[in-house]
């Protein structure tokens, strides 16, 4: 089975495409937190232009980051921008080169030689570092409390396709903890003026024991429980507005662009699987099989018999 095109093909893939015009500057992922206080007083509202992705996680706070696809627009901006940057450093390199060697000359030369910059050696910071969407542990939707504590996420994001990269709190400028799932994971598309409930899915109460031991080396503490069927419901508070469940589709390895530790996520049924180190699109397996008996059928159908000539 083939691994799963990964955003890195896609971005080289597109960077023979024209650049955007009147643009350089590379466009990022907006996002912000939307907290039941403010919706229900008025300082935030449902934008039928945004789209919103809410979730829920039993007992505890939690926090975690999404990977925005970019646009096609956004990647010619990157594209543009990589090429500014590009002839920047190629402008600059004469005069480097000859600052080295009249400091060699004069026994005073720090560092390697400067090398003269390539299209193929040439880079900017990955595209993904601009696509990141974190939310939590603060600002939450709203807090349940009781038997069934839990504390639930709205985030307003641009409409798009996001993948979930992991459970990892990312602070600008400060250190990255948790664990992202660049080894496989889910993404689903958030449509705008609707709000996309992943649940509880995020906890993986869904996945057994059996299934836990397939994202993680660390099995001693894993928890010996029956799966849960995921809650897919918003709360009464969002229940009025357009609102679905997730269309999970399984995502191939990413970058670890935030320098978390490396994982993945659990074989989600008819989603996602794994064949040994290679995450596979169950959903697109399903769907190319079928289109491949549908055009077999079509093949095999009879000829039809022509009329008698009258």
């Amino acid at each position: 089975m083939k691994p799963i095109l990964t955003l890195a093909a896609l971005v080289l893939a597109l960077f023979a495409a024209p650049a955007a015009a009147g643009k350089i500057k590379p466009d990022t992922a907006e996002y912000r937190a939307i907290e039941l206080k403010n919706l229900v007083s008025g300082k935030a509202r449902i934008d039928p232009a945004k789209a919103y992705i809410f979730l829920r996680s039993p007992q505890n706070r939690t926090n975690g980051v999404f990977l925005k696809t970019p646009s096609a627009e956004e990647i010619a901006n990157y594209e543009a921008e990589w090429r500014e940057e590009f002839a920047e450093e190629v402008r600059k390199y004469p005069g480097r080169l000859k600052n080295w060697e009249v400091a060699r000359q004069a026994g005073r030369a720090r560092g390697e030689k400067p090398v003269e910059p390539t299209e193929a050696t040439f880079a900017i910071a990955p595209i993904d570092l601009r696509m990141i969407v974190p939310f939590g542990p603060q600002f939450v939707f709203d807090k349940i409390e009781g038997p069934d504590k839990s504390f639930s996420y709205l985030i307003e994001v641009e409409p798009g396709e996001y993948t979930w990269f992991g459970p990892i709190l990312y602070l600008p400028g400060t250190q990255t903890f948790g664990q992202c799932y660049c080894m496989g994971s889910v993404r689903f598309e958030a449509k705008a003026g609707q709000i996309t409930s992943l649940g509880d899915f995020l906890s993986l109460g869904w996945a057994d024991r059996a299934a836990l031991e397939q994202s993680t080396i660390e099995r001693m503490l894993l928890p010996d429980r029956p799966a849960k069927p995921t809650d897919w419901s918003v709360p009464e508070s969002l229940a009025n507005y357009p609102h679905a469940q997730a269309e999970l589709r399984a995502a191939g390895k990413r970058n670890n662009v935030l320098s978390a530790l490396v994982g993945r996520m659990p074989p989600v049924p008819g989603v996602l699987a794994y064949d040994r180190d290679v995450p596979i699109d169950l959903i697109g397996l399903a769907e190319a099989k079928a289109r491949a008996q549908a055009d077999a059928a079509e093949q095999a159908e009879p000829a039809p018999i022509p009329a008698p000539a009258q």
